[in-house]
């Protein structure tokens, strides 16, 4: 009681095609992780949320990615195999450059972890605003008894 729920908002996205449900499993779960530019002394954390479902509204796309000062946005997988993967996440806000960006992730999937480089671009122009490198852990990797 007293709690305000908070609901989010998310551009449709089309259902990918050609993705197996054994590569989105793989990818299932919160991924909890650091972003680390190349030209930056500063590591920002991020979370990846991807529903276990295998139902076609959602096969393709991660539910959402979120920073302190980036509310959950909708993240669209452009490839994948059993170990590695492109994503692309937004386009969305970022105060840092007063302006919407959009952030490409490339990395590998080895049991829990992924890792990779990421970049981001202004959508207006496309200029590169940030590059270098990423890494999360899944939570709860391993089963419960």
């Amino acid at each position: 009681m007293g709690k305000s729920s908070t609901s989010f908002a998310f551009t449709p996205i089309p259902p990918a095609r050609g993705f197996r449900p054994p590569i989105m499993s793989a990818l299932a779960g919160v991924w909890r992780g650091h972003l680390m530019a190349a030209d930056e002394d500063v590591s920002i954390p991020f979370t990846l949320i991807r529903d276990a479902s295998v139902d076609a509204s959602v096969v393709g796309r991660f539910l959402f990615f979120m920073t302190k000062d980036v509310p959950p946005t909708g993240v669209k997988l452009l490839e994948a195999s059993q170990s590695t993967f492109v994503a692309m996440i937004g386009p969305y806000f970022d105060p840092r450059e007063n302006g919407e960006v959009v952030t490409v992730f490339e990395g590998r999937r080895v049991e829990g972890k992924i890792s990779g480089k990421f970049n981001t671009r202004l959508v207006r122009g496309y200029r590169p605003v940030r590059a270098g490198k990423f890494v999360a852990i899944r939570e709860d990797s391993k089963p419960h008894d």
